[in-house]
């Protein structure tokens, strides 16, 4: 009799967990999936803060295809690094990319025991982007893409069209609240110069976000990085408002008073100093509107 019971149970309970499996995918599907407050995964283990915990969050709920990132500028390897975490704990690899010659000569040192990591010197722009990726194997459909170079951040994104990864993570400048649209205008020798003349306000990154099929799941709470996940993973995150105005944070570094976002704090404003200087070249500094 034992037997039979047990053996009349096992189709049941196989019944039940395909059809848990179900209505976790029509949640999913239909976007009534619990929502994710990505706020209470917050870690620092090498990222500078919190985005580490939120990294790993986010791909227990979106399964990376190759396990491979790419950071720019990824400084040393090792301080503020976005990646390394992925790489020692996840076995990730992936390729890292440093415009300063010292800083990438460390970040090559960093990673020379780890053959998935290839550490290049090069700046980005947005005519060459596509082509450091092609030249050094980024597969067209990656997992999880770091854009911080402090300065054409949006143009950089806005250029990349052949590869798609699954999150992007992205600097943004929080002494510009929505819903102002506010990017430093191009040129290609834009660099930062300690003040808040640099990348791009929330709601000119969460509008180019749209167009390229992308939906803002977290903004971390320094107020200093946003994430975007491809279009199709939004409803895995249950949210019902990824507003820019839920997400904008001022930022929590920075000058105690003076900065444009409404605490006072962040970088100078750039109209202390109005110029750019590469050499002999001057650059003035101009915000538009995208």
């Amino acid at each position: 009799m034992q037997d039979r019971r047990l053996g009349s149970r096992a189709p049941l309970a196989s019944g039940i967990a395909l059809l848990t499996l179900a209505v976790a995918a029509a949640a999913f599907a239909d976007g009534s999936a619990d929502e994710v407050d990505l706020s209470q995964y917050e870690n620092t283990v090498y990222s500078q803060f919190g985005e580490d915990g939120v990294v790993r969050k986010i791909f227990e709920i979106i399964e990376p295809t190759h396990r491979y990132a790419v950071e720019f500028g990824a400084s040393d390897g090792l301080e503020h690094n976005n990646m390394r975490r992925l790489v020692l704990e996840e076995g990730w690899g992936g390729l890292q990319i440093e415009g300063d010659p010292a800083l990438a000569r460390q970040n090559a040192t960093n990673y020379k025991d780890y053959p998935a990591v290839k550490s290049i010197e090069a700046f980005v722009y947005p005519g060459n982007i596509e082509i450091l990726f092609e030249e050094n194997g980024v597969p067209k459909d990656f997992d999880y893409l770091v854009i911080d170079i402090d300065s054409n951040d949006y143009y950089v994104w806005r250029a990349i069209h052949d590869f798609r990864p699954k999150l992007v993570q992205i600097e943004y400048n929080s002494g510009w609240p929505p819903p102002k649209l506010a990017v430093v205008d191009f040129h290609p020798m834009n660099y930062w110069d300690g003040t808040d003349y640099h990348g791009a306000s929330i709601q000119s990154l969460y509008e180019l976000a749209k167009k390229k099929g992308y939906e803002l799941v977290y903004g971390n709470q320094a107020g200093n990085n946003l994430f975007f996940v491809d279009r199709q993973y939004y409803a895995r995150f249950g949210l019902k408002d990824n507003s820019p105005e839920r997400f904008y944070r001022p930022p929590s570094f920075g000058v105690e008073k003076g900065g444009r976002a409404p605490n006072g704090r962040g970088s100078p404003r750039f109209e202390t100093r109005p110029e750019l200087v590469w050499k002999k070249l001057v650059i003035p500094k101009k915000i538009v509107e995208r």
